[in-house]
């Protein structure tokens, strides 16, 4: 009952980062045969600069082979880091910081249901929210490859798109963790919007020189390249990474709610 309860009162946000980016893709791909017989877009990508093309994680030498090449360099870039913050930040508002400050949250254990059982709740709906946001975006581009034939690589594409949800899953445990130490929800997404704003930093300075590359290291961002999975570069060591961020998390999720004086 809770978790359908929270499921309830959360499926306008969910639906709509789901269903948003999903149409989004999906006319993409649809018109990619267009902008691919034009090439506009190549001769524009060749004008820009190298440093340029880089912060923006965009190879201009393969950004027209096929859809997939594009979106890696168009919406699973700086558009995805983007997103994947605003939805951490709006799973971490809704599901703890807006319930504590408001004093909802004591209703809930005055149930009586256990603090434990919040928690697990609050990451199913997580898991629902990011399936459906992964699970749009994968089906929007099959279609369009049914319509269009597109000759989409389907293990890329799912390659894709689990990579994207472990590290939406990581990023919104993260923010719980983060909102469970404020009693107020105004300063839980600041604090949590200022942390996630410097690893998209990071991940924009980095992209300039390769004096920078060590930034790398100081974001989650890094453990997103679908450059590298398009390239056929990729071995798994982010996805190990992702669960042990996920796994870590998720335990200090736990122990800080479990602790948390919720008195008001």
């Amino acid at each position: 009952m809770l978790i359908r309860s929270m499921l309830k009162q959360n499926r306008s946000w969910i639906l709509g980062y789901s269903v948003g980016t999903s149409i989004y893709l999906f006319f993409l791909a649809a018109i990619f045969p267009s902008i691919q017989e034009t090439g506009l877009i190549e001769a524009k990508l060749e004008s820009l600069p190298p440093e340029l093309l880089d912060v923006f994680q965009i190879d201009a030498s393969m950004a027209m082979d096929n859809v997939l090449n594009l979106l890696s360099s168009n919406y699973y870039g700086l558009i995805f880091y983007v997103l994947a913050v605003l939805f951490a930040l709006t799973f971490a508002s809704k599901l703890l910081a807006k319930p504590v400050d408001s004093g909802e949250i004591m209703l809930y254990m005055a149930a009586p249901i256990s603090r434990v059982t919040y928690v697990m709740s609050s990451f199913v709906v997580l898991i629902v929210a990011v399936g459906l946001f992964v699970g749009l975006n994968g089906l929007s581009l099959m279609a369009a490859d049914l319509l269009f034939d597109l000759q989409i690589d389907y293990a890329v594409l799912w390659m894709l798109q689990l990579n994207g949800a472990l590290m939406l899953l990581v990023l919104g445990v993260a923010a719980y963790v983060i909102a469970s130490l404020f009693d107020d929800s105004n300063k839980s997404y600041m604090v949590t919007g200022g942390i996630f704003t410097f690893f998209l930093m990071v991940n924009i300075i980095q992209g300039v020189s390769d004096q920078f590359d060590w930034m790398s290291n100081l974001s989650f961002f890094s453990l997103f390249d679908a450059g590298a999975i398009m390239r056929e570069e990729y071995w798994g060591i982010h996805f190990i990474w992702l669960l042990a961020l996920l796994t870590i998390f998720s335990a200090l999720s736990f122990i800080r709610f479990t602790r948390k004086d919720l008195t008001i």
